[in-house]
């Protein structure tokens, strides 16, 4: 009888572990470094898929990027295909990260040629997704460093 309950503990504590694993793939931190880490690479589709339908992507400033966007194709159009015409060797670096329920709040070092300051991010997750994201940007120095 003692074997059956070391065995019946050892079965639930792989389940838990086993779920808590899967669990880790969808908490708020995780969800925004995996945006993060798509964009970094490229990888558009992944990207995509950690977002909402109604996804909601808001630059402040008046910069080529700048403005709301809603849905994922819009902002690879909008967004992702437009950085790296302005400012080529685009970089974040995260430098604190802090989550508050279901925000993530990320301050990044932000690089390109001649560009080297910080900027806030705000992600907002909804059923394990992002469902939007807000840049506060030094929408100054971005400007001055942008590829004409």
């Amino acid at each position: 009888m003692k074997f059956i309950n070391i065995l019946i503990i050892s079965c639930l504590s792989l389940l838990i572990s086993a779920a808590h694993h899967k669990d880790h793939d969808k908490d708020p931190k995780s969800l925004a470094f995996k945006a993060y880490e798509t964009f970094a690479a490229g990888d558009s589709k992944a990207w995509a898929k950690i977002h909402t339908e109604d996804f909601r992507f808001t630059i402040f400033g008046d910069l080529p990027q700048s403005g709301v966007k809603v849905g994922t194709d819009k902002v690879i159009k909008e967004v992702f295909e437009v950085i790296p015409v302005y400012w080529p060797t685009f970089k974040l670096t995260p430098i604190s990260t802090e989550v508050i329920g279901n925000k993530v709040y990320v301050h990044n070092k932000m690089t390109a040629d001649n560009l080297d300051t910080e900027t806030m991010h705000v992600f907002t997750i909804r059923d394990g997704k992002i469902a939007s994201f807000t840049a506060f940007e030094d929408t100054d120095s971005m400007r001055k460093a942008m590829v004409q």
